[in-house]
């Protein structure tokens, strides 16, 4: 195989580009394990495409410049409006359901929660503190036990004869 004729055919190009196919992919990946000189030839294609796209670049406009800057402080206007005004005008538009809870935290997002799940968070946490307290009761439990059992045997009355 001529690599010469490899690296002109613009297979590298095409795959910087986005524009090969799998099988063409794999070609080259094999080659370059083969040929470090295509590894080289990658390098320079990047930079060669970098730089096209750099001197055929234009600057935006001035205007949008300021049009993005007035979105961001519409955003933090509203951002600041009266949070109680805002769930109203949200409650109007759009009734919640009966079977979810509504959660409208400070950046104003909605999401849903189902009640289910709720429930399920809530029994969760019941169950965790009493699987805690009858750890702590258990524990507590078996001090006493051992310290009994250890007063029982280190006592005088209990020696052997």
């Amino acid at each position: 195989m001529n690599i010469n004729n490899y690296i002109e055919s613009g297979i590298i190009e095409r795959y910087l580009l986005g524009l090969a196919s799998a099988d063409e992919e794999a070609e080259l990946f094999a080659l370059r394990k083969i040929y470090p000189i295509l590894d080289i030839e990658f390098a320079a294609a990047e930079i060669r495409i970098e730089n096209k796209c750099h001197l055929e670049a234009k600057t935006p406009p001035p205007a949008l410049r300021q049009t993005i800057l007035n979105r961001f402080k519409n955003d933090d206007a509203d951002f600041n409006t009266n949070e109680e005004t805002y769930s109203r005008q949200r409650y109007r538009q759009q009734p919640p359901k009966t079977d979810t809870y509504i959660l409208e935290p400070f950046w104003k997002r909605r999401m849903s929660v189902s009640i289910w799940w709720r429930c399920i968070v809530i029994a969760m946490v019941i169950l965790l503190m009493a699987l805690a307290a009858s750890t702590y009761h258990f524990y507590r439990q078996a001090s006493r036990f051992e310290d009994a059992l250890i007063k029982k045997v280190s006592s005088p009355n209990s020696s052997s004869r």
